[in-house]
């Protein structure tokens, strides 16, 4: 039996949810043992019964909201102190050296990528496509610009060697350089699991440390709130599921509830702990709020949805086979909208945009009223069904960790 050691970043919840779908794809055949620097989302590893290793440092809220800024690219400082990563990467050694794990499986984790490459165990990330190397080698990177423009930025991009002074530095005492020669690879693993399907990518050629995997989303055993469920049965009206992910914040989320009023819809958020009770008080009387929703049940029962881009978001509302809205908070996300645009079941608003309350309602009512978006999204649902992400990033994974056992 192997040990695998599944390492998120716990206080996203995409990610979380992520490596709870391939543990549970891989425990027939692993002991699957979690870590993680934050109890934000722990409680979900735990509650379908794997063990959760909460390591120190210790993440507070506002090392997260720096992190958030960092990765929606508010500012290039990085969010790690290096006395902060030091101790990450000590204590990840401690967990390794204990555990003896046969492969470690991660998501933006950047300290493991440091440890595990220390400790030689095989590392993998099961990541989207959006701006990895895969993305910037492939056909559509920047088909829209010129020739020109676009041959400069790619050969920036692919031969960058510039890292942050705090992670050279590490990675130098740790005498693991040779993992980190060009900008584009330091967030690379040994095996990246890419979990954006081909027909969104449309590149059927991959680096040879990637392998398509397919979409991976949350797939929990939560129960809709009894409350919710008696206004999915009784809503005369449209319902929209609205959710704006981990990276969002509390004044970004209020002004776009705001946005809701007026509109002869339902709106279903679980958003709540995101706002005050003063905020919540002026919302719209259209808008439901609730903490954590199992986010496939319930826009298998709503007609549209209004999304923050995240590539598990994004999936959820395409396999639930509804159109969406989707407003990015970063380049990854916007990528993610883009891909939904072309194929034809969505609509993406620049986050610059969405203070702009007539356009934001105007597309509201082209996505209802529509039908090509709701057509699109029934055919890419079709498309997408047969695809088990997990179950397929398990089967790698395992070959990978097999293959290059110690």
């Amino acid at each position: 039996m192997k040990t695998l050691l599944f390492a998120p970043e716990t206080f996203n919840l995409a990610e979380t949810t992520r490596m709870i779908e391939v543990a549970k794809a891989c425990q027939s055949q692993a002991i699957c043992i979690f870590m993680g620097y934050s109890r934000k989302f722990a409680t979900f590893i735990e509650k379908e019964g794997f063990e959760f290793n909460y390591l120190t440092p210790h993440l507070a809220e506002t090392d997260i909201q720096n992190i958030m800024k960092f990765d929606q690219m508010k500012t290039v400082r990085i969010p790690f102190t290096y006395n902060m990563l030091r101790m990450r990467i000590e204590n990840e050694l401690q967990l390794i050296e204990k555990i003896d794990p046969d492969g470690i499986i991660i998501g933006s984790t950047i300290s493991l990528l440091i440890s595990a490459r220390v400790k030689k165990v095989p590392l993998i990330y099961v990541k989207p496509y959006a701006y990895s190397r895969a993305h910037i080698e492939g056909p559509l990177f920047m088909k829209e610009s010129k020739p020109y423009i676009k041959k400069i930025v790619k050969a920036l991009l692919l031969n960058l060697k510039w890292l942050p002074k705090d992670i050279k530095k590490l990675i130098k005492e740790f005498g693991v350089k040779d993992h980190f020669e060009y900008t584009i690879d330091a967030m690379s693993a040994d095996l990246n699991c890419i979990t954006t399907p081909e027909l969104l990518t449309k590149n059927p050629v991959l680096p040879k440390n990637s392998v398509y995997v397919g979409p991976i989303f949350a797939k929990l055993n939560e129960e809709i709130p009894r409350d919710l469920q008696q206004l999915l049965e009784i809503s005369t009206k449209p319902l929209i599921y609205c959710s704006m992910g981990s990276s969002a914040n509390h004044q970004l989320i209020f002004d776009l509830l705001q946005s809701f009023d007026g509109l002869a819809v339902e709106v279903i958020s679980p958003m709540k702990s995101y706002l005050t009770e003063e905020q919540i008080k002026q919302l719209p009387k259209n808008v439901h709020l609730f903490d954590w929703l199992p986010a496939m049940a319930v826009q298998n029962k709503v007609m549209a949805c209004v999304l923050h881009g995240g590539e598990g978001t994004v999936q959820t509302a395409c396999f639930a086979g509804k159109p969406f809205i989707g407003i990015g908070l970063q380049k990854e996300q916007e990528y993610n909208i883009d891909c939904c645009v072309k194929y034809g079941n969505a609509i993406q608003i620049k986050k610059n945009k969405l203070k702009d309350q007539h356009l934001f309602k105007k597309n509201i009512q082209k996505l209802l009223e529509e039908s090509i978006y709701r057509q699109q999204a029934k055919k890419l649902q079709q498309e997408l069904q047969s695809m088990e992400g997990s179950t397929m990033a398990a089967k790698e994974l395992l070959q990978f960790v097999t293959a290059n056992a110690k």
